[in-house]
């Protein structure tokens, strides 16, 4: 967990130092089964790093899960700036907990609990508003495990974000 926690910062304060004034961005991200922390941060008008702590399996999804993931985004502007679409990829690390129980070999009864790292997608929508430094975004986020197998991680797929810019 502390290599999860200081990977996610590492990525943090290494990009913030590549962002343009005004650039920057912390908030919080919800999803149908947990959510978590974000930040996105500039390294030119049309592409950015975003950082993710998500919390997920919580409404009863396969386990339950906690995830560090970085994303590079490349973002297109529609005629009104305030409206932008995001596309990208990136890496997750973190621990997920199945919730399923199996006899070891040598008999005893085991969680299944593992660490995970995988590939992510991100695609969506971002509206910041012009009077207040505040942004509101709707995302999808697959990812796929690769640690034991090759698995679907269908936690935190679907997001809502609020950011404040600054």
């Amino acid at each position: 967990m502390k290599r999860i926690m200081l990977f996610l910062a590492a990525v943090l304060i290494t990009t913030s130092g590549f962002a343009q004034r005004g650039s920057s961005a912390l908030g919080l991200r919800a999803t149908p089964d947990g959510g978590g922390l974000t930040g996105k941060f500039y390294i030119s008008k049309h592409l950015a790093f975003e950082g993710q702590l998500n919390a997920g399996g919580i409404m009863g999804l396969e386990g339950q899960s906690f995830n560090a993931v970085a994303l590079l985004e490349g973002h297109i502007y529609f005629p009104d700036p305030s409206w932008r679409m995001f596309l990208g990829g990136g890496l997750h690390t973190g621990v997920w907990d199945r919730g399923y129980r199996y006899v070891s070999s040598e008999g005893r009864y085991m969680d299944d609990n593992r660490a995970i790292f995988g590939i992510d997608a991100i695609g969506g929508v971002e509206y910041v508003f012009k009077r207040i430094p505040l942004g509101l975004s709707l995302d999808i986020k697959p990812a796929v495990n690769f640690v034991s197998e090759a698995e679907f991680f269908s936690h935190n797929m679907f997001g809502a974000s609020a950011r404040f810019y600054f």
